[in-house]
């Protein structure tokens, strides 16, 4: 890609629920649309939700929707594109409020750079990840490790990307992820074969993006904000 002055505030969030960094997404977003602002990288892993592409209102289950609410897991709706994706601790979600017009990107181009920072962040831990012609996002072989979901309005980016680092798999049982039902799911974990921290994995996905992007990496918080910063 073409050298550019790119900076990037980078933001840990810690442990979240989905509705709160929606919303704070849908502000960011906003500010960036009306000029104001500046491009971000929200990090975070939240608390087990469903969340619903907006081409796919109907969730596409394995169970019957009242297994799911048995497990306590929420179904929200979102207006990225994509199908059904499960969210939980233990995976790192990606969030990019990112002004493409002034990075001179296409929305592609953007998906591919976040594929490529994830296969950067899975060759660190020695695993090969790739694209697949059955869908976006990160496989290892057949099995999907990564999702990429965007919203774009006006060129401003919101919604990224979720790698699956160590999370309850059990949960990707209840339903058709990304609506595919012969999908197999993987984490990091499963696939070197030991625990893997949290922590080292966001840091080395905040790398990769800069690597990728070619923009310097900001560490920063949100002014304001009212999402929990604690990661359990």
């Amino acid at each position: 890609m073409e050298g550019h002055s790119r900076a990037v505030g980078v933001y840990d969030l810690g442990t979240t629920s989905y509705g709160e960094v929606h919303k704070l997404q849908q502000r960011l977003q906003g500010q960036r649309r009306e000029g104001g602002g500046v491009d971000t990288l929200l990090l975070t892993e939240h608390r087990p939700v469903f969340t619903l592409g907006r081409s796919h209102p109907t969730p596409d289950l394995r169970v019957e929707p009242e297994a799911v609410r048995q497990w306590g897991i929420e179904i929200v709706q979102a207006e990225r594109g994509g199908d059904i994706t499960y969210h939980g601790p233990g995976q790192l979600v990606a969030y990019g409020i990112i002004d493409l017009r002034s990075w001179g990107l296409g929305v592609l181009d953007y998906v591919r750079g976040l594929e490529e920072t994830v296969i950067g962040v899975l060759a660190d831990w020695g695993v090969r990840g790739e694209r697949n012609e059955a869908g976006r996002g990160v496989w290892v072989g057949e099995r999907k490790i990564a999702s990429v979901g965007l919203n774009v309005r006006r060129w401003i980016t919101m919604h990224g990307a979720a790698l699956n680092i160590d999370p309850d798999m059990s949960h990707w049982e209840l339903i058709n992820p990304c609506g595919m039902r012969d999908i197999e799911m993987t984490s990091m974990a499963t696939e070197v074969g030991k625990q893997v921290a949290f922590q080292e994995v966001l840091e080395a996905f905040t790398f990769h993006f800069g690597r990728v992007f070619e923009c310097t990496m900001e560490p920063a918080s949100v002014p304001g904000h009212d999402v929990s910063s604690s990661r359990g």
